[in-house]
């Protein structure tokens, strides 16, 4: 059997050593479920048309054959003082194998310097040469920079072994097989390299850092001789070998973690009866044996998930893209319609629906949030809480898709972990866009968990009430061309803060512009304080606009809490905050330059 060249990367101008390549990557430790999520998600945008994608993460001991074949074969040389050469001197080996099948591969060329089409397949080099790559599937869920991060985090040694089969032709197919690893730098020989390297066939042409994949048959006897899952004469795809896992918590609350995370994260490629291009086959199996992982049948929570997400499937079908008949669950979920109304545009559907929770289901936790997905890949992007909004209705669950048309600016509202939407670096137009969606996805579930003709008119306590007058001073100046606004009435800044047992108004002050802020946008800055006995207030804003600080205009779309600023770091939440009792911290209002605005600040007791 072949046996493998090791290529380690030397220190050139601009080279980043191996431990900030992970920082570049994403800075957030690979836990169980970031590992699982991530490589599912390029396992989804590299399925083929026409096909299920299956995936799989498969917990392995390797012992005898296997390890004298990685130990002779594949890892012949490495680095004396890395953490692979110990994991190799053991008899045995822990490991992750993780494959799909159904997908593309890794195509394309196998060098990083040759330029290809438009069109054309650049996943080789963007998984295994690339230190991070963007989205390269339109609309698609992971990009291959954070995945392959996630994967590297995961191994105490920074080495995973990548296995690859692709389509070349109608009928013709290749295999690869390279291994890589991202360690911290070293010095060999007097020489620093960056801790980047690959274990296959150095490049003929003598660069040092050039290395290319095993082909053919010898990177077939290589991928039986590693991995357990192979390749059928016609299939497609990757499997990778994560060698000598982190297990924190032990092995088992590892995989415990991981079979979780399936349902919580995955659960919409899982349904039922649904249209196989949305459907995914999703396993895990331990030492040879599958593990059973929780659907619909076993969680109330779940299926009123699934439910949600068809109410909304049938709310967004049109006739070039019709849904099934839904189930009759789906009949007793309510769909609303998101909208902006300025610009007037419909931004998606949030369905809601009450879910009685018996003692014992396994996705307890996960009522009373709201699942945030994009439209096309339909990969959970956040299950959001509502805490402490008046509930009339008991245990409950949403689920909001954007319309197709939206659906990239939500895409671009993801940080690299894919998992939450912060708007706050996108162009203003899609901004406001994004904003008003997650804002009125709050106030939706308000009004659906206390419908207006069953709230008591008791009101929780209140401050800075009635500022417009105060702020429309505050504005920033406008220029002659412009209309004036109407001038300030009332008394000075000092003479609007206002205390109540909850929240009190420090004070406020105008963010000065940023170069490259948007110019007709205007950002007041309060400090507040938050005032309780108890251990936690939580925050709500009210906001408006008015002219002469009088008349509001009647549409908030055109205000909102761009930041909040607290011990705990920047949020987001647009709806609202939980903060400590005691703490001082802000809130960044965005509205348009020159018009008053109207605030308010609810708190309770969290």
């Amino acid at each position: 059997m072949i046996q493998l060249d090791w290529v380690a990367k030397p220190f050139g101008a601009g080279d980043i050593a191996g431990d900030g390549t992970k920082k570049l990557l994403g800075t957030s430790v690979a836990t169980p479920s970031l590992l699982l999520r991530e490589t599912a998600q390029n396992s989804w945008d590299a399925r083929t048309d026409g096909v299920v994608p299956e995936y799989q993460m498969r917990f392995r001991r390797l012992t005898g054959q296997t390890v004298s074949v990685l130990r002779d074969n594949v890892f012949a040389e490495a680095s004396p003082t890395s953490g692979l050469t110990a994991a190799l001197g053991a008899d045995s080996m822990e490991a992750i194998e993780i494959h799909d099948r159904g997908t593309s591969g890794l195509g394309g060329p196998t060098n990083n310097d040759s330029q290809v089409g438009q069109d054309d397949s650049t996943n080789y080099r963007d998984f295994v040469l690339t230190v991070g790559a963007p989205r390269g599937r339109s609309l698609g869920g992971g990009t291959y920079g954070f995945g392959k991060s996630a994967a590297f985090r995961a191994s105490s040694c920074g080495t995973l072994v990548i296995w690859t089969r692709i389509q070349t032709a109608p009928g013709q197919f290749e295999e690869r097989f390279i291994a890589a690893a991202v360690t911290s730098s070293f010095l060999m020989d007097a020489k620093r390299y960056t801790g980047q390297q690959w274990w296959a066939l150095r490049s003929s042409d003598g660069h040092p850092a050039q290395v290319q994949p095993v082909l053919g048959d010898d990177a077939h006897a290589l991928g039986e001789a590693v991995f357990e899952r192979g390749f059928g004469p016609t299939e497609t795809g990757t499997s990778l070998l994560l060698l000598a896992p982190v297990y924190d918590d032990g092995r088992q609350a590892f995989i415990a973690e991981a079979c979780t995370a399936v349902p919580v994260n995955l659960w919409a490629k899982r349904l039922a009866d649904q249209a196989e291009r949305r459907q995914m086959t999703i396993s895990v199996v331990v030492d040879g044996e599958p593990v059973h992982i929780p659907g619909a049948a076993d969680s109330r929570v779940l299926a009123a998930k699934e439910a949600c997400l068809e109410a909304v499937r049938a709310a967004q079908a049109t006739s070039e893209n019709p849904e099934p008949a839904h189930s009759s669950a789906a009949d007793l979920v309510t769909v609303e319609e998101i909208w902006c109304r300025n610009p007037k545009k419909l931004v998606g559907h949030l369905g809601l629906a009450p879910c009685a929770v018996p003692p014992g289901d396994p996705f307890k936790s996960a009522e009373n949030r709201v699942t945030l997905m994009r439209n096309s890949a339909e990969l959970v992007v956040e299950d959001r809480e509502y805490p402490n909004y008046r509930n009339m209705i008991g245990e409950w669950v949403g689920v909001f898709k954007p319309v197709p048309e939206m659906d990239a600016d939500f895409s671009a509202a993801e940080p690299p972990t894919h998992d939450s939407w912060n708007p706050s670096a996108l162009e203003p137009a899609q901004k406001r866009l994004v904003n008003t969606g997650l804002r009125r996805i709050g106030e939706e579930v308000r009004t659906f968990l206390a419908p207006a003709d069953a709230v008591e008119a008791e009101q929780p306590a209140e401050a800075a009430s009635q500022l417009a007058s105060a702020l429309g001073v505050l504005a920033r100046p406008v220029s002659a061309s412009r209309k004036s606004a109407g001038k300030r009435r009332g008394g000075k800044a000092k003479d609007v803060r206002a205390r109540t047992s909850k929240v009190e108004v420090l004070g406020y002050e105008l963010v000065p512009p940023s170069e490259h802020g948007d110019p007709t946008i205007a950002v007041t800055r309060f400090t507040l304080l938050a005032r309780s006995d108890g251990q936690y207030v939580q925050v709500t804003p009210t906001l408006d606009i008015g002219i002469d600080g009088r008349s509001s205009l009647g549409d908030s779309d055109e205000i909102y809490i761009s930041a909040w600023q607290t011990s705990e770091g920047t949020r987001y939440d647009y709806d609202g905050i939980r903060v400590r009792a005691g703490e001082t911290f802000t809130a960044d209002v965005s509205y348009p330059d020159g018009v008053a605005i109207d605030c308010s600040f609810l708190g309770e007791d969290a």
